[in-house]
């Protein structure tokens, strides 16, 4: 399917799901969980209705991730550093999260929950249904519980449309329950029902596949992740790309204008994306991608490009000492007065891109480490409104799973598969292969190895906080960065503040609702 013809289906339904919205009633608390008096049975008639409403649905989960994937999936890591100007986020960076932080309520998130659930509960009354949509539907319930369960732990259920205000106020449901309960029957539901191979903008076969490898790994289920990942390499619809332009092309999005006369459009492409998150000019409204394209609070942190450089240095010495038979990607013409010559140019052009966008060719660039911003997306601001941005978010690509397979091989006792499947990722950007030495003898420095890969493959894409958190590193990587910050001003998170703390104004609507200990 035409992705164009996609996002035009994207936009129309999401309309249709904000004009559906305003039969809502709401008092506070409402006003983030939806009641309205339309029965799902009575409105949805036909598989064309029904999938009008899964593309508002949509809509509203690209809305709700919009920020939501960066701030929960990256800005607690090692990732970004504090600096300068970024400061409206500094609470996320140090994790000295604030109970009353707007960037916690749970406003989309359970929106886009209520119109799969009337999705869901309206199928069954279809006449001939198509069973894609239903699957899709369970599919993304799936995810956003997921996503919700593991950054808040314990929090509200709801499975059916809400149709009284009463019904809004529900106690949290234990983190076990609601990923044995909902999760885990969703994912597999969308399993049996979902065929297409070919979206990348809607969950396809593909996407609920890496969906499961993602919840599985997360439960400690390796073997059940990596079945997962081996039925979506099974699928024959991915590959890897193997350029630093083909790279670049599955996140680039600038059109031309006098900022960027050699902008190409929305591009993001490849044959390595399984699912995004799709925007455009109807349901982005400023939200998508707020932070990434080189905002202040996306400054890459001094740890992060220090241990990248040292894994593929710059200079040519030390890069002939770590990878003597292997050359650089990138040369440059080099014209002096009384000679002219060609020049490699070492390190990690993943790296180059990271901090420089499109900019890459020439190595690392001019700005100094702890300055340089995230510039992998290269954001369209173009227009009047400078902070409308229809830049896709990749939620799940190739690479991902690939890297994810070894974390499983690993932990399977199968050390040997996972430097395979680091060194094909390495052969794939054209990067010298790692050796066994290279890759440790104990099972933490192996894990620590496949981790950095991931950290440089995957930066700002919101897997870093939870690659940290699964693993428990989280707190062995922050504690000391936390405390050297600020001459020691920050303190260090404990155990029970990796998850966050329930929005204050919840608490307050709804008297059933219990705060985080780690945050009282």
């Amino acid at each position: 399917m035409n992705i164009n013809n996609i996002i035009k289906k994207l936009k129309v339904g999401f309309i249709l799901f904000v004009s559906i919205g305003m039969v809502y009633s709401c008092d506070d608390f409402v006003d983030e969980i939806p009641v309205s008096d339309i029965s799902p049975e009575g409105f949805y008639r036909d598989n064309d209705e029904l999938q009008l409403a899964l593309d508002g649905a949509y809509g509203i989960f690209s809305q709700a991730y919009s920020q939501f994937a960066i701030n929960t999936g990256e800005f607690r890591s090692d990732n970004f550093d504090p600096r300068g100007s970024n400061a409206s986020r500094s609470s996320l960076h140090n994790s000295t999260i604030d109970p009353g932080e707007g960037y916690l309520r749970w406003q989309n998130l359970y929106r886009t929950i209520d119109a799969v659930n009337r999705i869901i509960i309206a199928a069954d009354n279809v006449d001939g249904l198509d069973a894609n949509i239903l699957g899709q539907a369970h599919a993304i319930r799936a995810k956003v519980y997921f996503d919700i369960a593991r950054v808040w732990e314990n929090i509200p259920v709801f499975v059916a449309p809400i149709a009284t205000i009463s019904e809004a106020f529900r106690p949290q449901e234990p983190y076990a329950s609601v990923i044995e309960n909902i999760v885990i029957p969703d994912m597999l539901k969308a399993d049996e029902l979902i065929t297409s191979l070919d979206s990348e903008v809607t969950f396809s076969k593909g996407g609920v596949y890496a969906l499961q490898a993602e919840v599985y790994m997360w439960e400690n289920e390796e073997q059940l992740a990596k079945g997962a990942i081996e039925n979506l390499l099974a699928l024959g619809t991915y590959s890897l790309v193997r350029t630093p332009q083909a790279w670049e092309d599955l996140f680039y999005n600038q059109i031309e204008n006098d900022l960027a006369p050699e902008g190409r459009g929305k591009v993001q492409s490849g044959t390595e994306l399984i699912f995004s998150l799709a925007y455009s000019d109807a349901n982005t409204s400023g939200l998508a991608r707020a932070y990434n394209a080189g905002a202040a609070v996306s400054v890459i942190s001094v740890d992060t490009e220090i241990k990248w450089i040292r894994r593929f240095p710059l200079d040519s010495l030390s890069w002939a000492t770590k990878y003597p038979d292997t050359d650089p990607v990138f040369t440059r013409l080099v014209e002096e007065p009384d000679t002219t010559y060609i020049e490699p140019i070492y390190g990690d052009w993943r790296h180059f891109i990271t901090r420089n966008g499109d900019e890459y060719e020439d190595g690392p660039g001019s700005t100094d480490i702890g300055i340089a911003r995230c510039l992998k997306w290269i954001k369209n601001r173009s227009g009047l409104d400078p902070n409308m941005d229809d830049t896709n978010i990749p939620v799940y690509r190739l690479s991902d799973m690939l890297l994810l397979l070894g974390e499983a091989e690993l932990k399977l006792n199968n050390p040997s598969r996972c430097l395979e499947l680091i060194n094909e990722i390495r052969a794939a950007r054209q990067l010298p292969l790692a050796s066994e030495a290279d890759f440790g003898t104990t099972f933490d420095d192996q894990l620590d190895f496949l981790l950095d890969e991931r950290q440089f493959e995957l930066f700002g894409e919101a897997k870093r906080w939870w690659d940290l958190v699964r693993n428990d590193r989280a707190i062995e990587v922050m504690t000391p960065i936390l405390q050297n910050r600020e001459e020691g001003a920050v303190e260090p998170f404990a155990e029970n503040q990796i998850v966050w703390p329930i929005f204050i104004d919840h608490l307050n609507e709804n008297d059933l609702l219990e705060q985080n200990p780690g945050w009282r």
